[in-house]
């Protein structure tokens, strides 16, 4: 008999075993002996499982509000004289978020976010801090961020649109880990100087204990890279969640380097600034077409970027930039070079999305108010106030 039970135990329940021997339980005593240690560590678990659940009872899965009862609505701050785009993540011409601020009174700005799904457009409420516009599969929501900065003191909400109309979750908060699953989102602009894992399904937020601290991008293999580093950038990657990791030196020098990976994770541009009297300046700038195996060196970059350089699957690259101190252009990386690419939509300051669908902010008057799109790699543009 008791042959029979050490046989079922080494066969289910093998870790367990594993994890008694190191406890000091030799393998030989008797499986009675286990199996008391076994329904002891299983009634401490259960006790602490109802004890957990009486505290969180009220937080026992996501919260739906009703925007109204959040706060004001957001469409004054979308609509007021002095308003600002701050964020935009579009994901079709048809699915996007833009946050927005208004700073009238400044400096006790307000806040909101619009989304749009297929035509179907709504405000958030309003907040007392930028909202984050973020990605999930193939649409674009606005995640209201705490206001104190961190996890553990305030609320966070997520405001997405669904076919049932505009729907505010508050996010439940949950012990960091140094691990995340395929879906959910890494994102630096929720905390800062931190990487946040989001769960839309679930209506979660937790903080990632990795190295990893900002430009969190996740390719279609399934591997997620981030920055890191203190007076210094390394790059980091993961193909396993955060299981563990890989690095490369980028900039020994400062912090302020830059990564930029195509969707298909072949193709990466790497940037080295310096800075000086006149500000930030490139000097040096890399690219890769084998997942980082092998890189060139870019001639002739421009002197300054705005923005990180978007990276394409077909080995190329655009990105904005030009001299210091003067209106940004459009760059092709191309056969390693870098030269003006054709056509220029205007006073562009921001440039994301890829080769199907390139956005960036316009700026007229240098009040940031319009988003211009393209999704023929640059060719032409459209204009539009995502309000």
């Amino acid at each position: 008999m008791q042959q029979r039970v050490r046989e079922f135990f080494d066969r289910y329940y093998p870790r367990l075993v594993e994890l008694l021997e190191r406890c000091g339980v030799p393998r030989s005593k008797p499986p009675l002996l286990v199996l008391g240690v076994l329904a002891a560590t299983t009634s401490v678990v259960v006790a602490s499982a109802i004890w957990v659940s009486h505290r969180t009872a009220g937080d026992s899965g996501p919260v739906a509000i009703e925007p109204a009862a959040a706060g004001r609505a957001g469409t004054e701050v979308v609509n007021a004289e002095r308003a600002q785009v701050l964020s935009m993540t579009m994901v079709t011409r048809n699915r996007w978020a833009a946050g927005w601020s208004d700073c009238t009174t400044s400096p006790n700005c307000r806040y909101a976010a619009v989304l749009d799904r297929d035509g179907e457009r709504a405000t958030s409420p309003e907040w007392p801090v930028p909202y984050a516009t973020l990605r999930t599969g193939d649409e674009a929501i606005a995640v209201a961020p705490p206001r104190e900065g961190t996890l553990t003191g305030d609320t966070s909400m997520m405001f997405r649109m669904t076919y049932d109309g505009p729907v505010l979750t508050r996010l439940r908060y949950r012990l960091s880990t140094s691990t995340f699953a395929p879906g959910e989102i890494l994102s630096d602009q929720i905390v800062p100087g931190r990487i946040v894992v989001v769960n839309p399904t679930e209506s979660t937020v937790r903080m990632l204990d990795t190295r990893g601290t900002r430009s969190p991008v996740c390719d279609a293999s399934g591997r997620c890279w981030a920055l890191t580093g203190v007076g210094r950038t390394d790059m980091i990657w993961t193909d396993d969640g955060g299981k563990t990791w890989r690095s490369q030196a980028l900039d020994s020098h400062n912090q302020l380097g830059q990564l930029a990976v195509s969707p298909d994770g072949k193709t990466l541009v790497t940037t080295s600034v310096v800075v000086g009297d006149s500000g930030q300046a490139v000097a040096k700038m890399r690219i890769s077409t084998d997942r980082g195996v092998t890189w060139t060196d870019v001639q002739h970059p421009p002197q300054s970027l705005n923005t990180p350089p978007l990276a394409f699957d077909d080995g190329t690259a655009l990105m904005l930039g030009g001299r210091m101190n003067d209106r940004p252009r459009l760059y092709r990386v191309r056969n390693g070079a870098a030269d003006l690419d054709r056509g220029y939509p205007g006073d562009l300051a921001d440039l994301s999305g890829d080769a199907h669908l390139m956005y960036g902010f316009e700026v007229p008057k240098r009040r940031t108010t319009e988003v211009v799109l393209s999704t023929d790699e640059g060719a032409t543009w459209t204009k539009f106030a995502p309000r």
